[in-house]
């Protein structure tokens, strides 16, 4: 069992009353400093041409409304919500900054398997608790979480056309793994996280619901996300090969 330190009061608050919910907006002095710096240095080092800034700063401005906005405080009520939170930043936030970025230096399975292994190893019971007991492991969390996410996805479209099988297994290898964590939130029979046992109630949810609505949420936009990515990639794959057939066709000898 769980016992949270009374005396520590995590980053994002205490869990919030749902009256109180849209007042709890994070303006930690050095949470909005790290996310200015982190603007100032991808305005520096992003190109303004080909869409590479815009995507980039759409992808900044994502990132910062998962730790400003009300959505921080809910994520310490509801393990859904801090799941949301997680697959905003991965699934979203991170391509779009990946965009921005040259991956090709990385293998895109190489970035898979980092970023799986820390989204397993997050969410897991123990890793997850000490999240909640000190604010180093929290950002210890969402950092390797982004940072991970944001190589492999860059690593996926650097290499798309020049190694589009590795890049499609990578895909394959985080949905997989993505679907396998949300069947066993989903199906589980008991409470992976304490903390969250005794504050899901004014949510209209109980803890094990709302486990397995994390587990929902992970396994319905997880999965809808890399099915479309695998289809892309099978499309571009299929207009490649043509193209090197209609080629091949136009130069041989008649």
């Amino acid at each position: 069992m769980f016992t949270p330190d009374p005396d520590y009061v995590p980053f994002c608050g205490m869990p919030p009353l749902p009256a109180e919910l849209m007042a709890r907006w994070t303006l930690d002095p050095a949470l909005l400093a790290g996310l200015a710096l982190a603007l100032a240095l991808g305005l520096w080092r992003v190109p303004a041409g080909g869409g590479a800034r815009a995507s980039f700063i759409s992808g900044w401005g994502l990132t910062a409304i998962a730790f400003v906005s009300p959505i921080c405080a809910l994520s310490m009520a509801l393990f859904s919500a801090r799941v949301g939170q997680h697959l905003l930043l991965t699934l979203v936030a991170a391509p779009l900054i990946a965009h921005a970025l040259d991956g090709r230096r990385v293998p895109p399975m190489g970035g898979a398997i980092v970023f799986s292994g820390f989204f397993w190893f997050w969410h897991l019971p123990t890793p997850y608790q000490t999240t909640l007991q000190s604010d180093a492991i929290y950002w210890a969390m969402h950092l390797t979480l982004l940072g991970s996410a944001i190589v492999f996805w860059s690593a996926l479209f650097g290499r798309m056309d020049r190694q589009p099988i590795s890049g499609f297994l990578s895909a394959i290898l985080v949905g997989a793994q993505m679907s396998a964590l949300s069947a066993i939130l989903v199906f589980s029979t008991g409470l992976w996280h304490d903390w969250h046992r005794a504050v899901t109630a004014p949510y209209g949810l109980s803890a094990m619901a709302d486990q397995a609505l994390a587990g929902g949420l992970m396994w319905v936009f997880g999965s809808l996300l890399f099915v479309g990515a695998i289809g892309l990639m099978v499309v571009r794959l299929v207009a490649r090969a043509e193209s090197r057939a209609g080629i091949g066709h136009a130069t041989s000898p008649r």
